[in-house]
């Protein structure tokens, strides 16, 4: 394992501490990490909602929102139709409970038994069988340009939301198309899972239910303008248009009163047909009849009384005052106008609106963060608000059956990111895996407790034999897998059998990928003359390129470069073997094991138990936000033992860092004690680790996790 360290500019490091507020290890954490711009940088340090990019940015979102109003109005029935694999399952659930919230009538269908990904012409004749005339597609759709057309014969109107790659040159022809990927999506944000698609559109459904869709908004301010120098006061209008909650023009007016019949002119084309929001409709009426000499009667509502009810000791501010109270000034790329702050307050107000009245409610939070997390996701940007959003809600108050499910699994710990994605996620994937999502949507669905402990029960019998069927199937393919590596020279594997089952050959090419640390495909060959294969590579690689290369050979296919699968006809196996040959040969790719990067060299006074508040500010932990990474060098151990339930296969030791003596495991590493370092000759070593806590008999206890472990150097 390599073990490096970034060189960083300490000046940058004292900058960003500086700006915002925080120590210097943490800043330097952040540089480390090419976290520097104030996009970045504030997803980390706060907590606050309405960080959420607004669902309208999508491009389509307004023809979507619109289409489902007809729905409802029309009283027509809908279907929901999702995936089988935990993004897709979540998915499908928030979606049915914001159009049943919304009073629709829906139906809901995911792919089942040997069923292939993606909507299909049954599906579409299942709708049109019960009378079904809007299908909605969760976490997929993107590629089912046919099906669409074919629903579209028959009279059936399809909204696609997807987050999937389009490999397409156009998506398919439906009445909207919700997918961050799209070139033309006009979302901010490329890596929502399709759940955090779903998010999006029932948090536009629950700006409607709010009565804001579509209303025509106007911010005012109208004062001193808080640029002026104070010995030069001057008077300014600032006006900022709002759609869907969306800012679409501004208007900034120094106040010139030799000119004043020209400026209510501006203002009246402006504000024309919008409801005028102003902080304080007192003073903002004294200006304009000051300075206007009574010839404008303005109808303002006044934000400072709506936001009464959620923080009442800001109705006594000046709007003056909240521009240099607020937090989120720091991220600005310029200094924030008074507008900016009306803005800003008015979305926290929306935001602790729709939460206060359950329109954007936790529930969903916990149900994006389950299907971002299963769906490995990068956890930046918004994904990091809505995961632990939802991590929180999943640990005070678990949403329906998740509750039931940590108690069967016995997880009484609060949870982490990385504990839900190796316990919570797998346990919902298995469902789908063994051709039966059913039990995973009664367990997140089910509304009486006895019913929630039933489906998780259900949940845990088929995840064991989810791992009994990993457990023969490896046995099946492992020497095949070995044999197609060595034939291809290292640089790649793939297995065909007809003795494994298809919703176990992602399980076995992950398994592969990460002891080979090269691209590998399982397939499963089926008996009705297909086969579904999965691809999963360890190290960077386009996978979306090598799908798309052998694109006119797959009956389906989709995913991401970190994951993917297709299904095919057995009979372009061959083909399918020579395609993917060729694409491997002209691509170039790492095969070497990647650094482990350093995020801070700590000296032994440091590593105290406050350095979990500092892990915990980067959390949720998972896709491209790896645990924090500490070096400490010449520390002394106290103690080492051989531990382990199963032939005693891990090593703890008690390494000593004055202040404090800190238990540290290392997984797997017994072998190495007394050959790579001697606790007998009391040797000082050099040390690569993380911090986490350990849970035992209900205490809680800071502890090292070590990567990695050397001799130190006299």
């Amino acid at each position: 394992m390599k073990w490096t360290k970034k060189d960083i500019d300490p000046s940058l490091v004292l900058t960003i501490a500086r700006r915002y507020q925080i120590d210097p290890l943490t800043a330097s954490i952040l540089v480390r990490r090419n976290l520097t711009e104030p996009e970045q940088i504030r997803f980390y340090l706060e907590d606050d909602l309405q960080l959420l990019n607004n669902p309208f940015l999508f491009a389509s979102m307004e023809d979507a929102i619109d289409r489902i109003l007809v729905a409802r109005e029309e009283e027509e029935k809908v279907l929901v139709f999702g995936d089988s694999d935990t993004d897709g399952l979540t998915s499908t659930v928030l979606m049915t409970d914001a159009l049943k919230d919304f009073g629709l009538e829906v139906f809901q269908k995911v792919p089942e038994g040997e069923e292939p990904y993606g909507l299909s012409n049954a599906a579409v004749d299942f709708a049109e069988n019960n009378g079904i005339s809007l299908i909605i597609t969760v976490d997929c759709g993107i590629s089912n340009h046919a099906e669409v057309a074919y629903a579209r014969q028959k009279g059936i109107d399809v909204i696609i939301t997807d987050h999937h790659h389009i490999q397409a040159p156009s998506p398919p022809e439906a009445v909207a198309v919700l997918d961050p990927k799209l070139p033309d999506s006009g979302y901010p944000f490329r890596d929502l899972s399709g759940c955090g698609v779903c998010l999006k559109v029932a948090h536009a459904l629950a700006i409607a239910r709010l009565g804001m869709y579509k209303e025509p908004l106007a911010l005012l301010y109208a004062g001193t303008d808080p640029s002026a120098p104070e010995a030069k006061p001057t008077f300014v209008l600032e006006a900022a248009r709002l759609d869907n909650l969306i800012e679409t023009s501004r208007l900034r007016i120094p106040f010139d009163p030799e000119r004043a019949s020209d400026t209510l002119q501006k203002l009246e084309n402006f504000f024309r047909g919008r409801v005028i929001i102003s902080w304080n409709k007192k003073e903002t009426d004294a200006f304009f009849k000051v300075h206007f000499r009574g010839n404008v009667d303005l109808d303002v509502m006044d934000l400072s009384q709506l936001v009464g009810a959620f923080w009442p000791s800001m109705t006594k501010s000046s709007l003056a005052d909240l521009m240099q109270a607020s937090k989120l000034k720091k991220y600005a790329r310029e200094a924030p106008t008074a507008v900016d702050t009306l803005q800003s307050i008015f979305s926290a107000y929306i935001i602790h609106t729709l939460q206060s009245q359950g329109l954007l409610n936790e529930r969903m939070f916990q149900l994006a963060a389950l299907g971002t997390i299963a769906d490995l996701m990068p956890l930046k940007d918004e994904n990091r608000l809505i995961v632990r959003k939802g991590i929180e809600g999943i640990n005070r108050a678990p949403t329906g059956g998740i509750r039931e499910l940590k108690v069967s699994m016995n997880l009484a710990k609060p949870l982490e990111a990385i504990d839900i994605a190796w316990q919570i996620t797998p346990t919902l994937n298995a469902a789908g895996r063994l051709g039966t999502p059913g039990l995973a949507l009664n367990l997140l669905q089910a509304d009486m407790v006895d019913h929630a402990m039933e489906a998780a029960s259900q949940l845990i019998q088929a995840n064991n034999e989810r791992r009994r069927l990993g457990t023969e199937g490896w046995d099946i393919v492992r020497d095949k897998l070995n044999e197609s590596l060595e034939q291809h020279g290292g640089k790649f594997a793939v297995v065909g059998s007809a003795e494994i089952k298809s919703g176990i050959t992602g399980l076995l090419a992950s398994r592969a990928a990460n002891m080979m640390k090269v691209p590998v495909i399982v397939v499963a060959f089926k008996a009705d003359g297909t086969c579904s294969g999965s691809i999963r590579s360890a190290a960077a690689f386009p996978l979306t390129k090598l799908l798309a290369h052998c694109a006119d050979l797959f009956l389906d296919y989709g995913g991401h470069d970190s994951a993917a699968g297709f299904t095919l006809k057995i009979d372009q196996w061959q083909a399918f073997l020579t395609r993917l040959s060729e694409f491997m040969d002209r691509t170039e790719y790492s095969t070497e094991e990647p650094e482990l990067a350093i995020d801070a060299e700590l000296p032994h006074a440091y590593v105290k138990p406050e350095l979990l508040h500092l892990c915990r500010q980067f959390e949720p932990f998972g896709e491209e936000n790896a645990p924090l990474v500490f070096y400490s060098r010449q520390v002394p151990m106290v103690d080492a033992q051989v531990v382990g339930k199963n032939g005693k296969s891990h090593l703890k030791l008690t390494l000593d860092f004055g202040a404090y003596k800190w238990p540290a495991m290392l997984w797997d590493g017994a072998e190495r004690l007394e050959r790579d370092f001697s606790f007998r000759n009391k040797d000082k070593v050099d040390i690569l680790y993380k911090v986490t806590t350990n849970y035992w008999n209900g205490e809680e206890r800071p502890q090292i996790e070590l990567y990695d472990i050397r001799r130190a150097e006299d």
